[in-house]
């Protein structure tokens, strides 16, 4: 039995890891085919173009986007030069250039990868050669002390030139008289020095930060920022690189306009829930469009050392063209690719500990039992532990029949941890690019490990990512890429859910049983308690466990083809992607018989109580598999093409992607056409249009397809005639942009084809009414209409308006940019709740129904700055999003504050609580034993929910004045939503030398948590719940105060039900800011490296969720309303790493 569990255990596991040695073996070969190509000849590189009448300016600007070459030219050359006839295909650069150039009396040189246009030198004239020459020599490195290579050095206003070699140093002989030299490299700003007799010029070039030349990826491509019209915000992929697994935990507060929160820190379940400006829908799909690489992907499972960008598109001319899907925003993750340059291997390690960022405190067994004694005399009852059996207790008199557990120190560890290894290659040439990169990560959970060892009951989880991205240039004018990528997830969970188990050690009182006697035996509750209550420590230990297995394999083959002989400027690409998504878990449990000792026997001997009989033995395993494939195919029509100061852009773009889920007969389709035009003028104004045009299977025939238009405006100020050059100087660039559009939304939770009615046939028959002879439950076998058909519903519709401004200062040392937006969505897909059942449907119609406003604001804010040798960064966000609910399916309310109608969405609806009730509250009357009794006094308001009343209980207001608490005094609106409206996080960064340090802090405000019977003293009576610490701070008769976080203690919920109701004594604020990251680092000087032959090496600590700030105090208030902190708790992790490349 064991070798066949084994057996079945390990098999799945070989076969998905044959499935990822045939992804290496494709990526071996794909790398092999890239050191071929980049061993062949790049020098006959060849341009194709046909036109009558052509500026040299733009058969430059040909070759440039043709090949890999660089042409440098004086701008007085281009003034004069004329216009141009040419008719060349696919000829070499050198022969273009030999054709066009002797008619504009010019010449050429080509100094590695630059052809440098001169003067043609005249005939007949003695070329003087001066022989009083110096030789100026230096190195060339980036900001950050990286060596480059290629750079082009030359005297200005000369034909003198060299470039840097692959150590990123020069050498140029140049006249002995007084010169400039001009240092120029593609991407860096470029830099003029003059030499006043020096014989060693080194130079630091900086990368070039303008707008001019950045650029930003939007929807279906890129556009260079300068011209971008829409909302897009963008973090770099370094921004993102936390010792978590999931990336969606990496993104609160980094990004204007994404609201993500984390609720658990349960490894493998831990991923934030995250939106983009909000929630506009109170029904159906909430969560983002996440593509990766242009393929919708999830986000979790992708390494942070893959990603290049990450960028949110928030407003209608960003999204529409994603028609049915952009409702609720995109999330586009771009990978690494390869580039022009010889390998460079960089490989990263971490190593973490973490544990709890706060866990909640109880009190003990003694202090239980007197507080609960406490909870009965409120109750008018005797109390029902005696001072004698108290005092065991506290004394620890027999540690199984007077236990004082502290399930904290049970069951959990102090402290776990995580690694990761990341390892990637990047290089190529011309004609073949590549970047290739593996990673594994593991982590462990907080609970502890059987002493048994039988089996593993801590969580675990163990990550292994695959990514190959090639990219061939097959041709002049044709490049092929291919991405590969694959992760794959081992987990290992206890038998007992991880959730239930947290949940039961938090609510488990300290006083019933020991986690196991001491004799080894297996204890629970006893069985005259009938409790739904389980030992937590048995629910770890004794359960059995779980593994699992997922695997994901993504492909993506990409082509690009220029058609320049057709017109300058236009292309094709087309992309085809198949991913498979595998599940296969395995499990055994554990239920062997528990006891509960009742005392000791003569000898000393526990006597037990057998109280669950079960078997020694683990069970037969159960196994379940699933298994999903997405097939995605886009191909698009662009045109991008620059008239003297006029630039146009085109595109048409079709998109098909299809899901198979567990051998569905029907896969999952959507269709769609995607279509945009783009105008610049000068750098100044700028206009973009586009629409998605998507099919939904969800919808009849007639109602399937959904017309998404958008239109946005730029206007770059800074760039007209007359903007003050005066003002240039601090705020050197200001830009206005607009956009207003529609999206949509299709997402019904996973209903299909709702056009159709569904039937049921029920094996014990429907009931038919009254029978003959019987009464009116009489059964008879059928069929049922289950689900209606609902042929007319169509698209809920998003209209989109959004004002942005983008502003930079100081040569763009500090960046801001503020965006305005406000949505409404309509047509709302739903089930109506406001059908009466008389109508006979037996499930409620779908229909388009209800509207919600959404508006707000976000905003970012960089800056950096020098002073000295100190390098100081700072950068900051915010988003603020409000919503409203102005049309929503419900009855007449009674009284206007009941009604959802004009409220947010996911807003509480609470008894507003005035104080505690005193005892001049009441008439007071004691009976014969002296117990009081308490009667409301004439005037004040009767509670009719229940529960014993008397002072120290909340009081609540009466909105209705009718004398009467109940049902039609909760007001809904009160407080705030559970999701932020305000989240923000800012940063600070400095650089010393090779020492850095950075912090970020993220917060969130706005928001609301209700905690829930939980928060409570003995909810659920004396064996089914704990009593926290501070809930010690509570009204007694000793301290009648009104400044108490407990009202006065019952013995149960019935007894309590007055103040277990949900009011706003119980609601907390959410707000919360948190000390997320904190860095220290070291970069190995260049010096040292050199001696080893390695390019970079940094040495850094890490320190993440080190604090948080709030008003909760007894939980980790990220975790929200769930379940008052029962939640499993975040991590508080702290990491050593390294960072080499060679």
């Amino acid at each position: 039995m064991k070798y066949y569990a084994f057996y079945k255990t390990v098999v799945p596991n070989f076969r998905v890891l044959s499935q990822i040695i045939r992804v290496m073996r494709i990526t071996a070969f794909l790398i092999l085919v890239t050191l071929v190509q980049v061993s062949a000849s790049t020098y006959a590189q060849r341009i194709t173009m046909k036109h009558k009448n052509v500026s040299l300016k733009e058969v430059f600007e040909q070759i440039k986007r043709q090949t890999s070459y660089d042409v440098v030219c004086k701008s007085e050359q281009l003034r004069h030069a004329k216009s141009l006839r040419v008719d060349f295909v696919n000829q070499t650069v050198q022969t273009v250039l030999d054709q066009i150039l002797p008619d504009q009396n010019l010449d050429y040189v080509l100094n590695g990868n630059t052809f440098v246009i001169k003067a043609k030198a005249q005939k007949n004239r003695s070329l003087k050669i001066n022989l009083q020459t110096k030789t100026i020599t230096g190195t060339v490195k980036d900001s950050k002390g990286l060596l480059l290579s290629g750079v082009t050095v030359m005297e200005k206003n000369s034909e003198i030139m060299t470039s840097t070699d692959e150590e990123g140093k020069y050498a140029i002989e140049l006249p002995i008289k007084d010169q400039t030299l001009v240092f120029r490299f593609v991407g860096y700003k470029t830099q003029e020095l003059p030499v006043n007799g020096k014989l060693q010029i080194d130079v630091v070039l900086q990368q070039e930060d303008s707008q001019l030349s950045e650029v930003v990826v939007v929807g279906y491509g890129a556009q260079k920022k300068v011209s971008i019209v829409s909302s897009v915000s963008t973090v770099k992929g370094k921004d993102l690189r936390f010792p978590t697994r999931s990336l969606s935990n990496n993104l609160a507060g980094q990004v204007a306009g994404l609201i993500a929160i984390q609720r658990t820190g349960e490894p493998g379940y831990d991923n934030s829930e995250f939106w983009i400006r909000g929630i506009s829908s109170f029904a159906g799909g909430k969560s983002p469009l996440v593509l990766v690489d242009g393929v919708p992907r999830s986000i979790n499972d992708i390494e942070p050392d893959e990603i290049e960008t990450f960028s949110i598109l928030k407003d209608a001319a960003a999204t529409a063209v994603y028609g049915a899907e952009g409702a609720n925003g995109v999330v586009l993750i771009t990978s690494k690719r390869g580039s022009d340059q010889k390998p460079v291997i960089t490989f990263r390690t971490e190593h973490s500990q973490s544990k709890p960022t706060r866990l909640p405190e109880f009190v003990g067994s003694a202090e239980y039992l007197s507080l609960y004694n406490e909870a009965l005399r409120n109750d008018g009852q005797s109390p029902m532990f005696t001072d004698e059996l108290i005092a065991n207790y506290r004394n620890g008199t027999d540690a199984d029949l007077y236990p004082n557990t502290n399930w904290m120190d049970a069951l959990l560890r102090p402290h776990t941890g995580n690694q990761r290894y990341t390892l990637n290659v990047r290089g190529g040439a011309e004609k073949a690019k590549y970047f290739v990169s593996g990673a594994y990560f593991s982590e462990n959970g907080i609970f502890k490990d059987d002493p048994n060892e039988r089996y593993k009951t801590n969580i675990g989880v163990k990550r292994f990512n695959l990514r190959s991205n090639i990219d061939l240039q097959v041709s002049k004018t044709t490049t092929v890429s291919v991405d590969l990528s694959g992760q794959y997830l081992l987990t290992n969970y206890p038998g007992t859910g991880t959730q239930a188990i947290f949940r039961q050690m938090l609510l488990t009182p300290p006083y019933i049983f020991p986690p196991m006697y001491s004799d080894g035996t297996l204890s629970t509750f006893p069985k005259e308690r009938d409790v739904n209550m389980r030992n937590p420590y048995n629910m770890l230990m004794n359960s059995g466990y779980t593994k699992e297995w997922r695997s994901s394999i993504q492909s993506n083959i990409r082509l690009a083809q220029s058609l320049d002989f057709i017109t300058p400027g236009l292309s094709f690409k087309g992309n085809v992607s198949y991913d498979y998504n595998g599940n296969y878990n395995f499990r055994r449990n554990y239920d062997p018989s528990r006891y509960y000792a009742t005392g000791r026997d003569d000898d000393g001997k526990l006597i037990f109580q057998r109280t669950v009989l079960g078997s020694p033995d683990l069970s037969d395993p159960t196994q379940g598999a699933t298994a999903q494939k997405n097939i995605y195919i886009e191909s698009s029509f662009n045109y991008s093409r620059s008239f003297l100061a006029h630039t146009v852009g085109a595109m048409i773009l079709y998109m098909q992607k299809e899901n198979h889920a567990n051998a569905q007969p029907l896969p999952a389709r959507k269709q769609g056409i995607v279509g945009r035009v783009t105008y610049g003028y000068d750098n100044r104004y700028f206009i973009e249009g586009n629409f998605g045009y998507t099919g939904s299977e969800t919808f009849a025939k007639g109602y399937r397809f959904g017309f998404f238009p958008a239109i946005g405006l730029g206007y770059q100020i800074s760039n007209e005639p007359f903007y003050p050059e005066a003002l240039k100087q601090y705020l050197n660039g200001l830009k206005l942009r607009f956009s207003t559009g529609r999206t949509g939304n299709d997402n019904t939770g996973g209903e299909r084809f709702l056009y159709r009615p569904t039937f049921n046939m029920a094996a014990g028959g429907f009931n038919q009414g009254i029978t003959s002879g019987g009464g009116s439950n009489g059964l008879g076998a059928g069929i049922a209409e289950n689900r209606f058909e609902a042929p007319y519903i169509g698209w809920e519709i998003e209209d989109k308006l959004n004002y942005g401004i983008d502003a930079s200062f100081f040569n763009n040392q500090i960046e801001l940019t503020v965006d305005y937006f406000d949505t409404e969505r309509s047509g709302i897909l739903l089930q109506r709740r406001t059908v009466p059942a008389t109508v006979g449907f037996r499930s409620a119609p779908w229909q388009n129904y209800g509207k919600v406003e959404n508006w707000g604001v976000d905003g970012s804010l960089t800056a950096r700055h020098k002073i000295g040798a100190v390098d100081i960064g700072a950068r900051g966000t915010f988003t603020f999003a409000r919503n409203k609910i102005t049309e929503y399916d419900e009855l007449a309310q009674p009284y206007p504050w009941m009604s959802v109608t004009g409220t947010r969405v996911s807003e509480n609806i609470l008894y507003l609580a005035e104080r505690l009730y005193t005892n001049d509250d009441f008439d007071i009357t004691a009976n014969s034993n002296g117990i009081p009794s308490y009667k409301l006094k004439e005037g004040l308001p009767v509670p009719t929910i229940g529960g014993l009343l008397g002072p120290g209980d909340i009081k609540y207001e009466d909105l209705n004045d009718d004398g009467i608490i109940n049902e039609f005094d909760r007001k809904r609106g009160v407080g705030h939503p559970y999701i932020p409206e305000i989240v923000y996080g800012f940063g600070l960064s400095l650089g010393y030398k090779n020492f850095y340090i950075s912090t970020f802090f993220q917060g969130v405000s706005n928001t609301s948590i209700n905690t829930g019977s939980a928060w409570t003293p003995f909810s659920a009576g004396v064996d089914q719940s704990n009593y926290r610490t501070f809930a010690l701070d509570r009204w007694t008769s000793e301290n009648p105060s009104q400044d108490v976080p407990m009202p006065r203690l019952h013995m149960n919920s019935a007894n309590a039900a007055n103040n277990h109701v949900g009011s706003t004594w119980w609601l907390k604020s959410g707000s919360f800011l948190r000390f997320k990251n904190f860095e220290l680092g070291y970069n190995v000087p260049k010096e040292f490296l050199n001696k080893y032959k390695l390019g970079t090496a940094r040495i850094y600590v890490m320190g993440n969720n080190l604090a948080v700030w709030d008003n909760i105090k007894h939980w980790d208030p990220e975790t929200g309303n769930e379940n008052s902190g029962l939640n499993y708790p975040l991590p508080k992790t702290f990491t050593f790493g390294l960072e080499l490349s060679f």
